[in-house]
């Protein structure tokens, strides 16, 4: 199968990360911070080892600053209940995930807070212009993703991060889409929260993921319960990272998501976001090209990896069936979780296709992917 779906989770996993993964699974696996026995022990200094080299990745001062989730949804979650309170401002965009805005909307509908939703500019980017232009004297929070997972641009997070510390303003990144295949520097760019999953374009396993707040920003425990440590106090430990890591963790998939650090560092994330950026600029060219093909994501200088497009006339979610079937190509058709950005758009109903790549797709693939929807078009391909 040609797999275009790496905005869900990256396929395939790099051999090392599967290999070094299932290695540690049949020799090592215990539970960390539990026991004194050698395999807990091991167990616990893989956990270490994968937070010191999420530290390293962005730049991140004190490991334990940072807290195992499950996915980056619960990871945003903690970050922005943990934050807004009763007649707090909070500023958003209108290409944000779902994990963001229904957390917003549920706390809007507890604590009266108040929404703003930026539009996006016509290279779809949210800029440090927008966010000044509606500061309020109340703004808590600003809330936005690095790159959307809805056309894959980038927003410039350095010059937002200038702009809330210039206010002091609490800056939270949703990395889901960016994480691994471009830098981020925590520090340079004023991050105050950060959030991301393990198993997309970190390429560890899914069931993980990671919050980083530091000293300005709060965290608040979801679960409550065992965690290894304090054991003799009925209460929940309050210093990070044990407060947000209640039970077992997921030790296997922190693994995996350790050997995807290392194998992201040894090829070079600038290296891996620079073909998979190559990459679908070519497939948007081709796409262009096409009679009846409608693109919606723009040929910025840097993508993230995404191509969102439309056949006129057909059902996204149709179109993306037959690419499966008849094809063996996957995508993503519908509204991807995204339902502001396809309003804002005008796709609320039809949804689109979304392909997103990876480091492992190539220029044949490519090639295959851009001939089928040029036999859908023509309707020679609907026949499955």
């Amino acid at each position: 199968m040609i797999y275009f779906d790496n905005s869900a989770t990256t396929f395939p996993k790099p051999e090392k990360v599967t290999a070094n993964t299932f290695s540690f699974l049949k020799t090592s696996c215990a539970n960390p911070g539990r026991s004194a026995h050698k395999m807990s022990i091991e167990s616990s200094r893989q956990v270490f080892e994968c937070r010191f080299e999420i530290a390293n990745m962005f730049n991140i001062n004190d490991p334990t600053d940072i807290a195992f989730t499950k996915n980056c949804s619960e990871a945003l979650n903690i970050g922005i209940f943990s934050n807004l309170e009763e007649n707090d401002h909070v500023i958003t965009s209108v290409l944000e995930h779902n994990s963001i805005i229904r957390a917003l909307e549920h706390i809007k509908s507890e604590k009266n807070i108040e929404i703003t939703y930026l539009n996006p500019d016509e290279d779809m980017t949210i800029t440090d212009y927008h966010i000044e232009n509606n500061i309020k004297p109340n703004t808590k929070m600003v809330v936005l993703s690095h790159a959307n997972n809805l056309v894959g641009t980038f927003y410039d997070i350095e010059k937002i991060g200038q702009i809330t510390k210039k206010y002091n303003i609490l800056f939270m990144v949703d990395a889901a889409q960016s994480a691994g295949k471009k830098n981020i520097d925590v520090q340079k760019m004023n991050i105050d929260i950060l959030c991301a999953p393990g198993h997309k374009s970190l390429y560890g396993f899914t069931g993980t993921g990671f919050i980083y707040a530091n000293e300005q920003a709060k965290v608040k425990p979801v679960l409550y319960g065992g965690t290894g440590s304090f054991s003799d106090d009925i209460h929940q430990p309050q210093i990070m990272p044990d407060k947000l890591e209640t039970g077992t963790l997921n030790v296997v998939g922190i693994k995996s998501l350790l050997e995807g650090i290392r194998w992201i560092n040894s090829v070079g994330i600038d290296i891996i976001g620079a073909k998979e950026n190559a990459l679908a600029k070519y497939i948007i060219r081709k796409l262009i090209e096409i009679e009846g093909v409608t693109v919606y994501t723009p040929l910025n200088d840097e993508l993230a990896g995404i191509v969102s497009f439309n056949i006129d006339g057909l059902d996204s979610s149709f179109v993306a069936g037959v690419l499966d079937l008849k094809y063996d190509i996957a995508v993503r058709g519908g509204l991807h979780c995204n339902p502001l950005g396809h309003r804002y758009l005008g796709t609320l109903e039809s949804g689109f296709i979304r392909a997103s790549l990876s480091y492992f797709n190539n220029m044949n693939e490519a090639d295959k992917f851009i001939s089928a929807v040029k036999s859908i078009k023509s309707s020679s391909g609907l026949n499955i």
